[in-house]
């Protein structure tokens, strides 16, 4: 954090698709969970998130939520964010983007890109398939899963 004074939000400054390809690139490098790992797996994160949803008043989430649980259930499995939106990045040296405020968890590491082609220029499919194409092991076909199981949250 002390390379990243005063800490600007890229929210404010906004942001473009090869910065972000570049911070998902970096958290997709993190090692594989250990035996004995503290963190736990990105099902338990989404629990919570769909749990807190329904406290807040949220219905009709069932079947959202149970997409969302098989696919943090399944697929490949990397170190996962687990709040990465515009607001949890800050401008660093040089324009790097540097991610804050994480809830990690053990999981697919697609879930972390949601929030970054949910918005911007051109349709979901194109900006999925161009992030896709900057991010070796990103799959479009589980990001658009990921959109639509999170969608009610991210709305």
């Amino acid at each position: 954090m002390a390379d990243v004074p005063p800490g600007t939000p890229v929210r404010q400054l906004g942001w473009r698709l090869p910065e972000v390809a570049a911070l998902l690139r970096d958290l997709r490098s993190a090692a594989v969970p250990s035996e004995g790992s503290v963190l736990g797996p990105l099902a338990h994160r989404v629990g919570l998130v769909f749990d807190l949803a329904e406290r807040r008043g949220r219905t009709g989430l069932a079947e959202h939520r149970a997409a969302a649980v098989e696919l943090a259930s399944g697929g490949p499995v990397g170190l996962v964010h687990g709040d990465l939106h515009p607001s949890n990045v800050l401008s660093g040296p040089g324009g790097r983007l540097v991610a804050i405020d994480p809830r990690p968890s053990w999981g697919d590491p697609d879930f972390d890109a949601v929030d970054w082609v949910l918005t911007g220029p051109g349709t979901l499919e194109r900006r999925v398939g161009d992030l896709a194409a900057l991010v070796p092991g990103l799959s479009p076909d589980r990001l658009h899963a990921w959109c639509r199981a999170l969608a009610p949250l991210t709305g």
